[in-house]
């Protein structure tokens, strides 16, 4: 059997299943671009080690998750005998340093919303108004940007104050309840963009400036540049600089320490925050929440306060 049929059938299997598997699709892809639509038995170590190359002992998690996508794939194929033998690495090179996200201070925030429009670029494919609202939105929503950037006008419920958020990233809509600024925002940005006289309305609420949905690459283009132009550098040994995904992980940990400030049992809050945020299990949002030097002394105030208590009740 050849390579395209058999990536395509394992896709049509893994979607029967109910899984969108985009990301592992386009991986997929990638490697019959590369190697070619060659016999499965034809395939050799060589291909995987040229989809897969470790330079200098260097991977980061993309090389993860691409020797992960081939893995299901040969393991599919070779159990309905389309292959015989394993042509996948043995060795693992190590993991890189662990992904430290930025938090975003108020401060921050305010010098992203600061920059004049007349310092914006005009080939910047977002207006200077269109950027602000996209950083307010993510700030306030801890949307995806792909989420932020799809949402439909029809998804938009200013009157009950939520957005719709349809087939996000494991297949599932959710309704996110915003707050009356961001609505109010919202209703602004969408009275000042309303199309003229013989144009058409933008298919999404936050368009470019020919009226396009936002493409994801395009945005945090424009927002690297922002952010330079604002100041906003960090100086740790983090491998990134502050990025637009960085505002959902900002998100969660701002909702944890406003909720140990109004003193919520913030263990039974978490799996509100994680059914807003869209994921599945409160494992998978523990990846947002970064302990910072704020929510540390917040949570040891909270424990300060559980013990003073049990002492004085014994």
């Amino acid at each position: 059997m050849k390579l395209a049929p058999a990536i395509e059938e394992f896709i049509q299997y893994k979607q029967a299943l109910g899984s969108s598997y985009t990301t592992p699709a386009r991986i997929l892809k990638s490697f019959l671009r590369k190697t070619g639509n060659l016999e499965l038995d034809a395939l050799t170590t060589q291909h995987s080690d040229a989809f897969l190359p470790v330079q200098g002992g260097i991977v980061t998690s993309a090389w993860f998750h691409r020797y992960w996508a081939l893995g299901c794939f040969f393991r599919f194929a070779t159990s309905r005998g389309y292959m015989q033998h394993q042509i996948l690495p043995t060795s693992m090179p190590d993991r890189p340093p662990r992904f430290v996200p930025y938090i975003y201070s108020t401060e921050d925030v305010r010098r992203l919303l600061g920059v004049p429009d007349s310092h914006y670029p005009p080939t910047c494919p977002l207006s200077p108004d269109t950027m602000r609202t996209l950083i307010l939105v993510l700030y306030g929503t801890g949307l995806r940007l792909g989420e932020a950037t799809r949402l439909k006008h029809a998804d938009a419920d200013f009157r009950n104050a939520a957005l719709t958020i349809r087939e996000t990233k494991f297949g599932k809509s959710r309704l996110v309840p915003i707050g009356e600024d961001l609505v109010s925002i919202l209703r602004l940005y969408r009275m000042r963009h309303r199309p003229g006289l013989g144009y058409q309305r933008p298919p999404t609420v936050l368009a470019t400036k020919i009226g396009m949905m936002i493409r994801n690459d395009h945005a945090d283009h424009q927002f690297q540049w922002l952010r330079k132009e604002a100041g906003i550098l960090r100086f740790d040994s983090a491998r990134y600089q502050p990025r637009l995904h960085d505002f959902r992980h900002t998100f969660a940990v701002t909702r944890l320490l406003t909720w140990y400030r109004e003193g919520k049992d913030v263990q039974r809050m978490l799996p509100l925050l994680s059914t807003y945020l869209g994921h599945c299990r409160v494992d998978e949002t523990s990846v947002y929440l970064q302990m910072t030097r704020e929510l540390l002394q917040e949570a040891n105030r909270c424990f300060e306060r559980y013990v003073f208590a049990e002492v004085h009740d014994a």
